[in-house]
């Protein structure tokens, strides 16, 4: 599932193709996507808008759009977007496509069909963004906010960093990364950290995170940019995929167990 580095990346390419584009029209080839929006309703919505600028929050990719809407879209496993000429047919995982005022199409792919697409009239209205966490990248998100934080629960660490209302936007993928980075054990309780350790998680969030988002994101599967060029942070991963290879420090096997469901990749002695 794309994190934040990759839904940033997407936001990011999308701003240099759509905005100012006005839509003109909709077709929806899958109505599962919209969930309990009518696709009359939905395209009512979104027709004659200006897209004005495209955002992140967390996981969620935002249309802003003028006059005042917004498009809120989950990508979740194998949702993408891609910007293309006019097109003769849909592929089999076109899921609706979104012509512009300068005749190119804006296209949702999402071959599982898990991706989700919801318009609201303001940001308040989503359900979805209303449980969100902290960002772990805005200036909020402090050293002392994140002890405070942490200080609260006893959830084990790795799950607590993928806790979408506690901060937004970490995954599988960065949350193991983020520990090593950091030293720290993923089974540990959260509030059994100290100021030393609470700082270098500080640190070793934003450093990673930056990191990710400046290689265009993390391609291990299906994640692709707009331009359909993967990420390159797949490059720089240090632990995460790798049980049984050696830890880049120490040369000790990298393990990986199961938290919540989720495996989890970690050096036995670097994050004891």
């Amino acid at each position: 599932m794309p994190e934040l580095p990759e839904v940033e990346t997407i936001a990011r390419e999308l701003n240099g193709h759509v905005t100012g584009r006005r839509v003109e029209a909709i077709e929806i080839f899958r109505a599962d996507a919209l969930g309990r929006q009518a696709p009359a309703d939905f395209c009512r919505a979104l027709r004659g808008r200006e897209i004005r600028h495209c955002a992140r929050r967390g996981k969620y990719l935002i249309f802003h759009l003028h006059p005042e809407r917004y498009l809120v879209v989950h990508l979740r496993m194998t949702g993408k977007f891609a910007v293309t000429a006019p097109l003769e047919a849909p592929l089999r995982d076109h899921r609706l496509w979104f012509h512009l005022d300068d005749g190119r199409v804006l296209v949702f792919q999402d071959l599982r069909c898990f991706g989700t697409l919801d318009v609201v009239a303001r940001l308040s209205d989503s359900p979805a963004l209303s449980k969100l966490g902290m960002e772990p990248l805005s200036p909020q998100c402090t050293q002392s906010w994140l002890r405070r934080a942490l200080a609260a629960s006893r959830t084990p660490l790795k799950p607590w960093l993928m806790d979408q209302t506690k901060l937004a936007g970490l995954g599988n993928i960065y949350a193991s990364e983020i520990l090593y980075a950091a030293g720290l054990d993923p089974t540990q309780p959260a509030n059994g950290l100290d100021g030393p350790s609470v700082a270098r998680l500080h640190r070793a969030t934003r450093r990673i995170l930056r990191k990710a988002i400046l290689k265009s994101g993390t391609t291990i599967s299906d994640f692709r940019r707009v331009d359909q060029k993967t990420g390159e942070f797949q490059h720089f991963l240090r632990v995460y995929g790798k049980a049984g290879e050696p830890c880049p420090k120490c040369k000790t096997p990298i393990a990986a167990i199961r938290q919540q469901q989720r495996s989890t990749f970690f050096c036995p002695r670097c994050q004891r």
